[in-house]
């Protein structure tokens, strides 16, 4: 067939998607293979696996000084909506720390639902080298790999002795998103249409034109997935989207002290609009709701001041949040009248004290969000 595609849908009449799939059974929608290796393939839910890498999703947390001999703090990293993999992760610091057998900092990457460690550094024998990351061998033999929805990643210090002090420290984490649904119809005949060693360069299919959309994918005939006349990738009709569809920012804008009003920019799109669906935070120390006359609201506002969610700390009682230190907590629905920002909006965290509140140590935010363009 030369450089001629298999399927060449071209300025078909109509508005309707060129392709509709209503699977009921979990079976794939798409499997490409590569030699009999399978290497992308396209779930009824949205659900998109792959062995390339755009199944892996990174973020860095700028986590700041850790002082010597201090074993108060734990730090935040990630909360997701979706269960998740961590592959990857490393940490890095801008001061040379040399090793020292005797006054030590050990450091935990570990999780709220699981009690064994990922994995854990020190500088026993290996120095902490200015710029230069070292990677965490992530462990999986008691699945710490694995974090559910809803679940913290952390990251924890504890000193030998007198300790070491680290600077500047930011921590890389690499994840995949956790496949939702099982697939089934592995049998090698369980096609309704197989190309096998198609000669050609050409895509198998090609769709093009600029009404009809590209693929709808249905479950009892409700849309949870479409790829549109742009390319562009929509949840379903009811409000759901497919697991890997969300996003994840985490910033540590540092403590809040007493006195403090400060206004800290988390967020801003830069490639097309978003949604935000949750926001998470946290601190680095536990604080207890404890005051019904002191105690901090948290705001995230965009640009327009506009409040999109917010929570309380400190109190006061009954209305506020009380902090286990390295633990994400949910701020609540996000107002969606607020909720999408455009590539010339950004959100930020705004404080408000009431009486003299206890500082916040470590402030974390998380966000999750979806594309929209």
């Amino acid at each position: 067939m030369g450089a001629t595609s298999c399927f060449h849908i071209e300025d078909s009449q109509g508005t309707g998607p060129a392709f509709i799939f209503d699977v009921n059974n979990g079976r794939d929608i798409i499997s490409q293979e590569d030699d009999g290796t399978e290497v992308f393939a396209l779930m009824p839910n949205g659900h998109i696996r792959t062995t390339t890498s755009w199944g892996y999703r990174e973020f860095g947390v700028g986590i700041g000084d850790i002082a010597a001999d201090n074993d108060d703090y734990t730090y935040p990293l990630l909360r997701c909506k979706t269960d998740i993999t961590i592959t990857h992760a490393s940490i890095a610091f801008d001061t040379t720390t040399g090793l020292n057998a005797t006054n030590y900092e050990t450091i935990y990457l570990e999780q709220t639902g699981n009690t064994t460690d990922l994995s854990t550094l020190t500088n026993v024998s290996t120095a902490f080298t200015l710029g230069v990351p070292r990677a965490f061998t992530i462990a999986t033999s008691a699945d710490q790999d694995h974090l559910a929805a809803g679940q913290t990643l952390q990251l924890r210090t504890a000193a030998a002795a007198s300790g070491s002090a680290l600077y500047g420290g930011v921590v890389s984490i690499t994840f995949t998103i956790d496949q939702e649904e099982d697939t089934v119809g592995a049998s090698a005949t369980d096609y309704v249409i197989k190309l096998v060693n198609e000669v050609g360069t050409a895509a198998h299919i090609i769709h093009d034109h600029d009404t009809r959309d590209h693929l709808s994918i249905r479950k009892n005939g409700i849309e949870k997935f479409r790829i549109d006349c742009d390319g562009k990738m929509h949840g379903g009709s009811d409000g759901s989207y497919p697991a890997d569809q969300y996003y994840y920012q985490t910033v540590n804008v540092g403590s809040i002290a007493t006195g403090a009003t400060g206004k800290y920019p988390i967020f801003k799109p830069i490639g097309g609009d978003v949604t935000i669906k949750n926001i998470y935070f946290g601190s680095t120390s536990t604080a207890a709701v404890d005051s019904q006359t002191a105690f901090w609201q948290l705001k995230i506002v965009d640009s327009n001041a506009n409040i999109l969610c917010d929570a309380y700390v400190h109190g006061p009682y009954g209305g506020g949040t009380a902090l286990v230190k390295g633990q994400l907590y949910d701020m609540g629905d996000v107002n969606p009248a607020w909720a999408r920002l455009t590539t010339s909006e950004h959100i930020q965290l705004e404080v408000t004290e009431t009486g003299t509140a206890s500082t916040i140590d470590g402030m974390t935010i998380c966000i999750c969000y979806v594309k929209n363009t």
